[in-house]
Formats: structure tokens, sequence, C-alpha cells
């Protein structure tokens, strides 16, 4: 037992060493590539800019990749941080002060170490760069090889080293990124291609996927795929296109980069949770341990003894762990792919201009505190989701406790059937209240409302006009209905209770929706970050916004002009004016003259300063 603890504490000493020279490394990389960085004012040094979710869209993958390698940082940040807090051995008076400062210095190191890493996926100029990346990832990739093959859990538990099965294959990734960028960049510069040597120049301000998206936007209606013929690719076409209109994706709309490596990294630590649960759970077996306690403690029996009772009890608790670790990993499942689906919807609407489904408190909110809220958003999904996921884990827990106790063992004869009295005092109280409501609609359809057919509001279907009959037997009824109801509510009050406390809980990490109550959305924090994040993303990423300033600056750029929209009407680039010269002075000029109309600032603009107009001093309404 002291060999063990003398390797693991020599393990912890060599792993604390390591990760301190990855710091240290990461700190003289990050100085090394902002020389090559300009700053504002044309020169060097500048600041390296790790990562930019608002336009790198060709590399959200390897930002995901990227991300996933800070898993396990993260899982380290939320649930190990007291052990770390307990070794630094703060006094007890002063501890609450410091620990958020010392968690936030702890998240501080964690993006410190993992900077050098996206700063070299952005940068494209010079051959090194990709030779940092691939050095830097294959070491702290070997830091983690190192703490895997001597870790003490590892030894013991064999199923233990599945928990960084993701984390590995996003190192590889990494690892085989940069070593294909490596030799395309050395081949680029053998040849001397330009856009790789010039990458900062040619830059578009738009990709290829926004350019698909309005080129979709711009097709005619597809005709109905089950009208044009029979046959499998086509059954299978209307198929996949019926379950996109289901669940409403019916555009090539891209998610951010942002959005992606969030839910991906919540998917990676929601995998190493649920797989540490379930490993230390078979191995250390707390349900026999607690039994044991209660055997040896509370009853002064030893621990060879087989009481009936506990053996139930430990058996409840096992089939309850497995029964809901497995459908609270099904449910956060669905659960992400819920978020995201709703991500989609949500951000297509408000690029169509529709904002009416959010609150009106944040359609006034003030520009700074959205860009605030979108700064917390991927955190805070991430965070929320781990949490959701362990609360449902015990909420199914107990309520599997619960059904095994009062329902199941009583009517089996485990326990005695004293435990079921619950049950008979509860049901006749849920079917009476049921029964009544169902009465009362009975009543109201045949006695109280006119013979007047109307459309429903949804669907071809009709129902009777809300015109009341027998307006004296409704107010009779009224009448003995304000007594009932007294006693009846009081049962609905409960089950009101129930429902929020049920769906709060399940509905913990969807931050797409509001938790609160018409009026307090903004006591929502969840909620106030994703709308935060949308907004931002709709006034950055609006696909037809980005394709309409790239053509702009492409058109500029060949035809050798500041603005070709407000270009003035005589100019031409010879003495000489062709057909297709004058073609395109004409329709720049009505071009002119629709912005004109459609953009006060711009006509405002335009009457100021008729001359010497440029795209600078031109602030165009989209």
């Amino acid at each position: 037992m002291s060999s063990n603890n003398v390797d693991v504490a020599s393990t912890a000493g060599v792993v604390t060493g390591l990760e301190a020279g990855a710091l240290a490394i990461a700190i003289l990389l990050s100085v090394f590539l902002s020389c090559f960085e300009k700053n504002k004012l044309g020169g060097k040094p500048g600041i390296v800019i790790p990562i930019n979710f608002l336009q790198d869209d060709n590399l959200a993958i390897v930002y995901t990749a990227a991300f996933g390698c800070t898993s396990n940082q993260l899982v380290t940040l939320i649930f190990n941080s007291g052990m770390i807090l307990d070794s630094l051995n703060i006094p007890k008076l002063v501890a609450p002060w410091v620990t958020v400062f010392i968690l936030l210095i702890m998240a501080l190191f964690v993006s410190l170490k993992f900077y050098p890493v996206f700063a070299v996926i952005r940068c494209r100029r010079i051959i090194i760069e990709p030779l940092i990346g691939l050095f830097y990832t294959t070491f702290i990739f070997s830091i983690l090889i190192y703490q895997l093959t001597n870790s003490l859990e590892v030894r013991r538990i064999k199923a233990y080293i599945l928990i960084y099965i993701p984390t590995s294959l996003c190192h590889v990734i990494l690892i085989g990124y940069f070593l294909y960028k490596s030799v395309r960049q050395t081949y680029s510069f053998v040849r001397r291609l330009k856009q790789d040597t010039d990458y900062e120049g040619s830059k578009p301000c738009t990709s290829k996927l926004q350019y698909n998206y309005v080129k979709w936007l711009l097709k005619k209606p597809e005709c109905d795929i089950k009208e044009k013929g029979s046959g499998l690719k086509r059954s299978i076409q209307a198929y996949s296109k019926d379950i996109k209109n289901k669940i409403g994706v019916r555009s090539p709309l891209h998610a951010s980069p942002r959005v992606i490596a969030t839910f991906f990294v919540a998917g990676i630590v929601l995998f190493q949770v649920g797989m540490e649960l379930l490993t230390l759970y078979i191995f250390y077996k707390p349900g026999l341990l607690f039994t044991t306690y209660i055997q040896t403690e509370l009853f002064n029996t030893s621990e060879e003894a087989s009481v009936p009772k506990f053996e139930t009890l430990l058996t409840v608790a096992d089939v309850g762990f497995y029964v809901s670790f497995s459908l609270s990993s099904i449910f956060m499942v669905g659960y992400v792919i819920a978020i995201f689906i709703s991500y989609r919807k949500d951000l297509e609407k408000m690029q169509r201009g529709d904002y009416t489904f959010l609150p009106m408190k944040f359609r006034k909110s003030l520009n700074d505190n959205l860009v605030a809220s979108s700064l917390q958003y991927s955190g805070a999904q991430i965070a929320y989701l781990v949490w959701c996921y362990l609360l449902i884990i015990l909420m199914l827990w107990i309520l599997c406790f619960m059904i095994a106790y009062i329902i199941i063992l009583p009517l089996a004869g485990k326990v005695p059937f004293s435990y079921f009295h619950p049950v008979l005092i509860t049901l006749p109280l849920m079917m009476i209240n049921f029964g009544f409501e169902k009465l009362q609609v009975f009543l109201s359809r045949t006695f109280f409302l006119q013979d007047y057919a109307v459309i429903m509001p949804k669907g071809i279907k009709t129902q009777k006009a809300l015109a009341l009959d027998n307006i004296k037997m409704f107010n009779i009824l009224s009448f003995f209905m304000f007594f009932f109801h007294v006693i009846i509510g009081f049962i609905s009050c409960i089950n009101r209770i129930l429902d929020g406390v049920r769906i709060g809980l399940v509905s913990l990490a969807r931050i797409d929706k509001c938790m609160l109550p018409r009026g307090y959305e903004k006591l929502d924090k969840g909620y106030s970050t994703y709308i935060g994040m949308l907004m931002v993303e709709v006034h950055h990423r609006n696909p037809v916004a980005s394709v309409f300033c790239n053509e702009l600056l492409v058109t500029s750029r060949e035809r050798g002009c500041a603005n070709v929209l407000l270009t003035p009407v005589n100019y031409t680039q010879g003495n000489v004016e062709t057909i297709s010269q004058k073609h395109g002075r004409i329709s720049r000029k009505w071009a002119k003259l629709y912005t004109l109309i459609n953009n006060p600032s711009v006509r405002r603009n335009y009457e100021e300063q008729k001359s010497g107009c440029s795209i600078e001093q031109v602030e165009i309404a989209i």
C-alpha cells in the first residue's frame, strides 16, 4: 500500500512538472507567434487571435477537435477542483473568499495552455506555424498518455480508459491536421504558390457555405418529389424531406463554429461524466458499502450475516441506478438534438426579420448587454447540460426507489403492505379529479354550447361555437362549482407544483427556452445568454449581408473603383463607351437610386457630399 502511495505521489509530481512546462512553452510560443502579427498601426508585434467564430466556417471541424482536447480539463474544473483546493491548505475562514478567484486562475491556466493550438490553426502565412502546432500538440498528447499509463484509476479499473478515448481521438485529429498543413505549406513554399503566401490579402468576407445558402434562397421552389414517380431513391428522398419538414430543418443553413464546438464538447463531457459514474459505481459498489455500514453500525450484525431487507435494498439500488443511468443518457442525446434544432429554427426566423418569438424586453435590450451575454453562451450551455444530466440521474434514481417500495415490492410481498397505503390514498383522488374534469367537459359540450359549427383554429375540423346555451343551468352549476373546486382545486394545486418541479428540472439545460413566466424573462440568465448569442450571430453572420458585401468588394476590386453603386454617371475606363459599359452604367444608376430611396442615412450623406463619395463614408443599411 505504501509503494502505491509513493508511485501515485511521484506520478503526480511528474505530471505537475510537465503541466507547468507545457504552460511555460505555451506562453513562449504565444509571444513568438505575436512577432508575426501586425498591430493597428501596421507594425509588429501584434496580438494573436486564437479563434474567429464569426467567419471561420471552413475551420469549424478543426476548432471542434481543438476544443475536444480541452474536455478533460473542463471536467477537472467542474468536479475535481475541490481536491485541488484542499491540497493548497487554505484557512477555512479565508477559503470562501478566495475559492472563486483560484478557480478562475485555474481556468486561465487551461486557456493559456491551449492558446497556441488555436493560434496556429488560423495562421497560414509561414511554414513554421504548422510545425509549432504539430510539436506542441504532440507534447500535450504525450503528457496525457503518460498520465493514463501511470494512473491509479486505470490500473484498478481497466474500463476507466474509455473516458479518455474521445479526447485522445481529438488529439490524433489535430496532429494529423498539423502534419497535413506542414506538408502542404512546405510544398506551397517550394512551388511559390501565391494563394498560400498572400493569404491575408485575398481572404473574402464570406464563406462558400454562406454562398450556397444564398443560392438556395434564390432558387425556385422545387416540385413535390412524390408527384414525380415511384422508386426506392425517390421514396427515400421523399421520406427524408418529410422528416426535415417535421423538425423544421428545410434550408442548408449551417451552424456557426461556436455552436458546433459547444455541442461537440458538451457531448464529450457528458460521455466522460457518464462513463466515470458507471465505472466507479461498478467498481466501488456504493450500494453494497451503504448496506454493509447500516448492518454493522446501526443494527450490530456481522457482515457475513444476510438480512433480506438489506439484500432487497441493494437490489433496488443497483437496478435503479442502471435504469436511471440508461434513461438519462438516452434522454440527453435527444436533448442535445432538440436544442440544436431549436437553434436552427430561431436563427432562420431572425435572419428573415421575424423577432416576434422574442420577449419584448429582449427586443429592447441594450447592445452592450447582448454582447456580454453572448460571451457566456458556450460555457453556460456546457455547464447547464452537465448539471441537468446529473440531476436527472438522481431524480430518476429516487423515482425508482419510490416505485419499487410503494408499488412493486408491497404487491410482491417483499415489504409490508402498509407501504402501499400512499397509492391507496392518492389514486382515488387522482381518478376523481380526472373524472370530474371530463364530466365538466362533457356537460359543457352537450348542454352549454349552441349547435353552430365553426372551423377550429388549426386544421379543417369543426367545433361548436363559443355561444352559451341553457344559461340558467350554467349559472346554477357555476354556483355549486364555486364550492366544489375548493377541494378539487387543492388537488390541482399539488399537481401544478409537481409538474412545475418536474418540467423545471427536465428543462434545466434548455436555455433556448425561458423557464420563467412572462415578464420575468431577463431573470433567466441562461436564456439571456442564448438570445445574446443569436443577436450577435444574426448581425455578424447573416449570409445575405455577408454575400452582398463580398460581392461589392469583389466587383469594386475588378472595376478598380472604390464604390460601384456610387460611381459617377460619366465614369468610363476609356474615351469610347461600349454597349456593355452603357448597360452597366444604366443598371448602376438604377441601383444607386434604389439604394438612396431605401436608405435614409445614405441619402443624407449623398446630399451633403455629392462628390468624392467612398465606401468608408457611407453607412449602408441592410
